[in-house]
């Protein structure tokens, strides 16, 4: 039993570890998309009903000054924003017997009666709000955390290999493929592997000094990240995991 428990509700559990999580981000990106909605349909002068988050029944609400319910329901799998004149959940167009039914000053908010660019602007709002949440994330992460490379150091040659033979030694630094800079072990690869059979001019930083060793890449057969089998020209130095 204590299995089953810790299984489910631990912090690697079902519960905690995968169903609570998912539950977050969905509920955030599911605000973000319709505030989207909202705040541009607003803008455009769309009357707005409800703004709600989750469907089913109501678990808490309130009305704005604007008179509009906002919402959280038991069911947070989604969310909708309800504009005036909107009679069902998919905004589609009502008849003509529903928009009569609506008063002249909810006729002149109605989500229907708006010009074609205000309702497309309005129903892009979503997604394009989520697009530009996407973008601020990133932004975060790579601010905070950054991204990794792998700086432009040999860690070990090759014995009997192209870098070998034209004097490239463990500790060297690459500097420029052919006049080309390079700031990453990534940028040497991408210069390097299509020119088997090329003489390739490095630049070397070695004890402060920068030199120039050239070198013949050879082909070599490699796997891609889908596992099928490609050729790839290398010189034969080693940066950690990776080779060029």
């Amino acid at each position: 039993m204590n299995d089953i428990f810790h299984a489910v509700f631990s912090t690697q559990g079902f519960v905690l570890g995968t169903l609570v999580p998912f539950l977050f981000v969905l509920t955030v990106v599911v605000f973000v998309h319709e505030m989207g909605h909202y705040l541009i349909g607003r803008w455009c002068g769309i009357g707005v009903k409800a703004f709600s988050i989750g469907f089913g029944p109501e678990l808490f609400g309130f009305y704005d000054r604007h008179g509009t319910r906002w919402k959280l329901c038991a069911i947070p799998l989604g969310g909708y924003v309800k504009f005036v004149g909107d009679m069902n959940a998919t905004s589609s167009q009502p008849s003509t017997e529903e928009i009569e039914s609506l008063t002249e000053a909810e006729r002149k908010v109605a989500f229907h009666t708006q010009p074609v660019w205000k309702r497309a602007a309005t129903v892009i709002a979503g997604p394009l709000f989520n697009f530009l949440l996407t973008i601020a994330v990133f932004a975060v992460l790579f601010s905070l955390y950054g991204r990794p490379v792998l700086e432009p150091t040999v860690a070990e040659v090759t014995a009997g290999s192209p870098a070998e033979k034209a004097g490239i030694l463990p500790g060297d630094r690459f500097v420029k493929v052919d006049g080309s800079k390079v700031e990453t072990f990534a940028d040497v690869q991408r210069l390097v592997s299509g020119r088997a059979g090329d003489a390739i001019t490095f630049t070397m930083l070695r004890d402060g000094k920068e030199i120039a060793l050239t070198a013949t890449p050879e082909p070599m057969e490699q796997q891609d990240a889908l596992g099928n089998k490609v050729k790839v020209a290398v010189i034969g130095v080693v940066n950690n995991a990776e080779v060029c």
